[in-house]
């Protein structure tokens, strides 16, 4: 009998069923439904149950059942005061949707009270990701010598369930662990709790002939019962990629983002260029059949649409919602989804945390779970204002979690941005290597540190590449450059200087440190942030150019596309394809980037096998008819063959020159600061430093012994490491060059709240004052030429310019070099509203300090002159604001590749 327990809110079981129970949708329906059964001839009602059957090879009955304690009268299962034991439930007779019983056997279950003891604490740790994103879940296990016990999160799907149909209890797959950032609205998980009745007594006072008398009255009251609050609208993952398919929509209807994260500087709805918010509707609860509706549900009710910060400034959750939950108008700022990607991360997670599989996994079954924390790495090269977004977001997200899945906990989840990420997979190697040598820090300096004299970390001039020591040929090597003399500045001694280069999917991020051990009676491993960068130069556009140079036009020849119509399909945005735009986006996420990324894996693993889009397990079969259907109507039936197979192999004299094109200059650029700070060790994370290209570019760069230069991937890190290949070969390696993010991150979090045993470390930074050189960009990705600078490192703070252009691009790079690649940071835009006329600004900005981190901010001081007419005003028809997304058409969310290759015919 299966058995859960009282207070962990909504669980889900998962019932066999006979091979032979078949059943209709006018029986089942869609999706969950409310649980009414007759046993004997009389229905009764289950409010905190609700049902649903998946028909597949192994037909199952799944329930999800909410284990909240209250006041049976109005639904709950038991109120606390009255669970002094196991609580027996029994479906005899569920009735499907026609009013009949199914013919499904009785289902029996346990609800077990929490009787262990106090709540454990368990801190969810995220590496939310503009590709990919995973959490770790960290608790403590043993009483008199915990040890951290890390425990990926499974993302479950929960539209498809196929979780439980695969294994035992919702499985523990490697591809739940990391999952796609992409992000979808959705309808709820599950229906919303059906209003019921409860007596509600009152005392009257009436007037007697002696005295008066008092009378006990009793009302019927409405009430609908705090059941099923896990009112999540964001689906990640594979979920949102299987919905995000279903829908049916006509139009330039807005359902989600390619990652949250990507838009934290999105405060308002011009995003959306006029169009709604829709949601997926995967059950078509609202009616309709193209499972999607306008965006509406009780998530809403505690975001406004323009996201103001009221939230997190004390409004109480508890009385008037801050929003509608059903505005005629969905235009929410698109940063809002940052919100509710966490706070869906947050119920999965507290979910996960009260399941009978990870009880049993972690030990102490019988005790309940407290989700104490939240801690969310960042990049390396995040700006200040960014970084405060992402906390502020993160923090909604938790008192949403607080009033509603997580309400019995005392307190929300502690909010906490805890180390960038290229610092976090420094931890990953530090504490990988000291695990090996038994945690003696003073081995491992004398072994792999240098023993030199103090000094002062080089200036901001000594990250420059000279012009003429760039060579002229993509691949040709660099001159290795003499190690700076350095001159004593104190007592010599052991350090170690480690630089990283993370290539995500949004941004390179550099980072330097220098690492020193002060001995004691329990060492101290202290390090000092030397350099740190972000550029917006990484796998996405590998991933874009691919798509460019060989996948599409290789699918185009193969299935008897033109040029023209490759164009309209495929190409940039223009009024005639606009109409396409859900299902452009639909073939770029799941036809092209599922080819791409297999050409990627190809060249990893040396496969020669054929890369084609008639293979089902890359490609759905719904995207290859969404496709044809519109090829069908342009082009009339039978002009191209999607049938036809792709015949597409690696080449990997074309993938060297992709990826040389691509990251040649920001390698060069990286290696020469790299070499400027003296690095021992590199340390190369991130999926691209897969590739064996990637590699032997870096080690052709850098003028350090090739065990030196440290790929993540397949780097032994010892059986302790968290994520594991799946089959159980090659035990401690590292498979996944991204998890060491999220695994430093959470070596981080124990480490500074002391919960690692013989380990102190700590971490200064310095680097935060870096002196940039700011100036206008004219290119999506693109450097800033040097007469364009608006400020050097060493210029007034002050500067005056003219424009006559609706929007102008700011960007800022760490690097002397012109030919450096520079990351957006502030957008100056001009509303003209929709008036004609002269627009003509001058524009004075002030360099300043963030007053919290005294890194280098853009000020707007005065704007002069007219925009359409009008006189220019500061705030209004002038903005200036962060921007760190240089083209709002990003090619994952508008469907547009704007540099297709011709075809070769």
């Amino acid at each position: 009998m299966d058995e859960i327990f009282a207070n962990s809110r909504i669980q889900t079981l998962a019932v066999p069923l006979p091979p032979q129970a078949r059943f209709g949708p006018e029986r089942v329906g869609r999706g969950w439904q409310r649980c009414v059964c007759r046993p004997e001839g009389v229905a009764v009602r289950y409010p905190y149950i609700q049902w649903q059957v998946i028909q597949g090879t192994k037909p199952r009955l799944f329930l999800a059942v909410d284990t909240s304690c209250g006041d049976r009268e109005v639904g709950f299962f038991c109120d606390r005061e009255g669970l002094v034991g196991d609580f027996a439930v029994r479906l005899a007779g569920l009735l499907g949707l026609d009013g009949r019983p199914l013919e499904i056997p009785p289902v029996a279950f346990v609800i077990r009270p929490p009787v262990g003891g106090d709540p454990r604490d368990v801190h969810l740790v995220v590496d939310l990701g503009n590709s990919r994103t995973g959490a770790l879940i960290l608790e403590m296990s043993g009483e008199t010598a915990p040890v951290p016990q890390m425990v990926p999160l499974r993302l479950a799907n929960r539209w498809q369930l196929d979780g439980w149909q695969a294994g035992d209890d919702g499985g523990d797959a490697p591809s739940e662990h990391w999952f796609s950032a992409r992000t979808l609205w959705c309808t709820t998980p599950h229906l919303p709790p059906e209003p019921s009745t409860r007596t509600v007594y009152r005392e009257v006072r009436r007037a007697g002939l002696l005295h008066e008398r008092v009378q006990t009255l009793g009302e019927k009251v409405s009430v609908t019962p705090d059941l099923f609050r896990d009112i999540s609208m964001a689906r990640m993952g594979t979920e949102a990629d299987l919905i995000g398919g279903a829908i049916r929509l006509d139009g330039d209807e807005r359902t989600g983002l390619s990652s949250p994260k990507r838009y934290l500087w999105a405060d308002d709805e011009s995003w959306l260029e006029g169009a709604n918010w829709f949601m997926a509707d995967p059950s078509d609860r609202h009616g309709g059949d193209a499972h999607a509706a306008r965006l509406q549900g009780p998530l809403l009710r505690y975001i406004p649409e323009d996201d103001p910060d009221v939230l997190i400034e004390g409004s109480d959750l508890a009385r008037e919602p801050l929003a509608s939950e059903a505005p005629a108008r969905p235009r929410h700022a698109p940063r809002i989804l940052m919100v509710a990607a966490i706070y869906e991360l947050l119920c999965q997670a507290f979910s996960y945390i009260h399941s009978r599989p990870y009880r049993r996994r972690i030990g102490g079954a019988s005790r309940p779970r407290r989700l104490r924390s939240l801690s969310l790495s960042y990049p390396s090269g995040i700006m200040a204002q960014e970084r405060d977004r992402l906390r502020r977001q993160a923090e909604k997200a938790a008192l949403i979690f607080h009033a509603t899945l997580g309400s019995q906990q005392e307190a929300p989840p502690m909010v906490s941005l805890g180390i960038d990420e290229a610092s976090a997979v420094h931890l990953t190697y530090i504490w990988s290597e000291l695990r090996m040598l038994g945690q003696d820090s003073r081995l491992w300096f004398r072994l792999v540190g240098r023993e030199r004299a103090a000094e002062s970390p080089p200036g901001p001039e000594a990250a420059a590449v000279a012009p003429d020591a760039s060579p002229a040929d993509p691949g040709s090597p660099r001159p290795r450059r003499a190690r700076p003399p350095r001159e004593a500045a104190g007592e010599p001694g052991h350090d170690l200087r480690i630089a990283c280069i993370d290539i995500g999917g949004g941004t390179s991020d550099l980072m330097i440190a220098r690492y020193t051990c002060q001995q004691g009676i329990e060492d101290s491993i202290r390090g000092e942030i030397l350099h740190r960068d972000g550029i917006s130069v990484a796998g996405d556009q590998l991933v874009k150019r691919l798509l460019e140079r060989v996948v599409v036009p290789a699918f185009a020849e193969a299935i008897g596309l033109d040029d023209a119509t490759c164009q309209l399909l495929f190409g940039p945005e223009i009024p005639r394809n606009r109409e396409l735009r859900p299902q452009r986006v639909q073939w770029v996420n799941r036809l092209f980037v599922p080819l791409a990324q297999a050409y990627l894996d190809a060249a990893v693993s040396g496969s020669a096998a054929e890369i084609s889009h008639t293979d089902p397990s890359l490609v759905p079969e719904d995207v290859l008819a969404s496709l044809g259907a519109v090829l069908d109507r342009i082009k009339g039936a039978g002009y191209c063959d999607l049938r036809e197979g792709l015949g597409l192999r690696l080449d990997r004299a074309l993938l060297d020159d992709v990826v040389h094109e691509v990251f040649h200059d920001l390698l060069l650029d990286l290696c020469g600061r790299i070499v400027a700070h003296d690095v021992d060790v590199v340390l190369l994370a991130g999926q691209p430093t897969k590739l064996a290209v990637v590699q032997d570019l870096l080690r052709l760069l850098l003028p350090l012994p090739p065990s030196r230069v440290i790929p993540m991937y397949r780097h032994y890190a010892g059986n302790w490491y968290p994520y594991q290949d799946a089959a159980g070969r090659n035990p401690g390696l590292i498979i996944d060059p991204k998890s060491a993010v999220v695994v430093g991150a959470s070596i981080h979090f124990l480490a500074h709240h002391g919960l690692l045993p013989q380990f102190r470390f700590a971490m200064t930074d310095t680097s935060r004052a870096n002196a940039f050189h700011w100036g206008v960009m004219t290119g999506a990705v693109s450097g800033i030429p040097d007469d364009r600078l608006l400020f050097r490192p060493r210029s007034p703070s002050v500067h005056e310019f003219v424009t006559s252009s609706r929007r102008v691009l700011i960007g800022r790079r760490l690097s002397e070099s012109e030919r450096a690649e520079a990351s957006p940071a502030y957008l100056l835009k001009v509303d003209t509203g929709d008036r004609l006329g002269r627009t003509e600004i001058k524009v004075r900005i002030r360099r300043a300090s963030d007053p919290g981190t005294g890194e280098e901010i853009l000020e707007l001081e005065s704007v002069e002159g007219e925009v359409a007419g009008e006189p220019a005003v500061a705030g209004g028809n002038v903005t200036f604001t962060w921007r760190t997304l240089a083209d709002e058409h990003f090619f994952l969310d508008s469907g547009g590749l704007d540099n297709i290759e011709p075809l070769a015919r």
